[in-house]
């Protein structure tokens, strides 16, 4: 039970967050993350949601790389955009609200009754560069 809550909620976090995106450490969905690649390079990536603009995405992927070199000369390079896709299970109840016919007494709406294990999936932004300083 508590599975189907986490998903559910996972589901109405990303759902919520519409086109909105604040910069924010990877939290398993979104956000920053870094490699280190040598003394002076990362390789550093943010994913965020669709409605994002790739500006964005760029000044994000600007302000990590000062972050982590502690300086305002340090440069993102080999910027690529694409497409980052997240599965997640969802038991919702499958199926449309059926209206029947009937007469006085069993005409209405009939909620589906079956539920199954199915996957939704969210399309995200993702930027990734090269940091040097």
């Amino acid at each position: 039970m508590m599975k189907i809550v986490n998903v559910g909620t996972a589901l109405l976090s990303l759902s919520l967050s519409g086109c909105i995106s604040t910069y924010h450490a990877w939290d398993g969905t979104k956000g920053y993350q870094e490699e280190r690649l040598d003394n002076r390079q990362y390789k550093i990536s943010y994913v965020a949601e669709q409605a994002t603009r790739w500006s964005w995405l760029d000044d994000y992927l600007e302000r990590r790389c000062q972050e982590l070199s502690d300086s305002e000369l340090a440069k993102v390079t080999d910027i690529k955009h694409g497409t980052h896709t997240v599965t997640a299970m969802s038991s919702a109840a499958v199926g449309a609200p059926m209206i029947t016919a009937g007469g006085k007494d069993f005409g209405g709406v009939v909620m589906p009754a079956t539920s199954a294990p199915h996957e939704v999936v969210f399309k995200l932004k993702k930027a990734e560069g090269r940091c040097s300083f």
